[in-house]
């Protein structure tokens, strides 16, 4: 268990003590869900055992709380206890794209290099750990696919989206399905923003997807690894000419 150590009394009244008491709770707090002595889908203590525990008010306590619901950590319900959430996708999807925000200006590039690097071994791993559900599951998504994107309709895009998560969840790695579902937003986006895919376009892509589910239903992760890189770097050259051209008409 963790050394909790006491804060000074933060019934200053002036607003920034409370927010340094605030935010060094929140940290402490943290640190507790982090080295699991605050396990997830239980309760953690009461608040008056918190406020005896850390010497903290009930205000900067309920502040600190707060930050941790809003990062979705938390799960405040009235009436009943206070437990902690597991951190899934959805979450991370939103904290992502502030993350990146915060840390100065990221282009288009640095996401589609780091999804090259992190599809690539997806693909490598779901050859050699699929199962027959997850190879029905991807075969379904690659029809569906190639209907809507022969038709052009916007849905296409979010079809693609669900094959690639089908093969990052067959990689049996939860991280990698986290990661890419964390910059899906941004990817879809970027899909949306290149404008209409010209008929020569839709005919690789569909086919790309071909040769990525094949090499994954015949177990070869080095040429699904290979597939899938090649997949990504065709439609990402397509997405970057595109925004290139966009950027030159204007």
């Amino acid at each position: 268990m963790l050394d909790t150590p006491k804060f000074e009394e933060d019934r200053d009244p002036t607003t920034a003590k409370r927010v340094t008491t605030t935010s060094r709770l929140f940290d402490l707090m943290l640190k507790k869900i982090e080295t699991g002595e605050w396990s997830v889908g239980n309760p953690i203590p009461s608040e008056r055992t918190l406020m005896e525990e850390f010497g903290v008010s009930r205000i900067a306590l309920r502040e600190a709380m707060s930050m941790l619901r809003a990062m979705g950590v938390l799960e405040i319900s009235h009436g009943r206890s206070t437990t902690i959430r597991r951190i899934n996708a959805e979450v991370i999807g939103r904290l992502f794209p502030l993350m990146m925000s915060t840390e100065g200006e990221r282009t288009l590039t640095d996401i589609l290099e780091v999804r090259i690097g992190l599809e690539a071994q997806t693909a490598y791993l779901a050859a050699k750990r699929r199962d027959e559900s997850d190879i029905e599951r991807m075969s379904q998504l690659v029809q569906r696919y190639e209907i809507e994107f022969t038709q052009d309709t916007p849905e296409s895009i979010e079809t693609d989206q669900l094959f690639h998560v089908a093969i990052a969840k067959a990689s049996r790695n939860t991280l990698f399905n986290m990661l890419l579902s964390a910059l899906a937003g941004f990817v879809k986006y970027a899909q949306r923003e290149s404008g209409k895919a010209s008929p020569e376009h839709r005919a690789q892509a569909i086919q790309a997807h071909r040769k990525i589910l094949n090499a994954i239903k015949e177990g070869n992760a080095v040429l699904a690894r290979d597939e899938m890189i090649a997949h990504l770097k065709s439609s990402f050259d397509h997405i970057l000419a595109n925004q290139q051209a966009g950027e030159s008409s204007v």
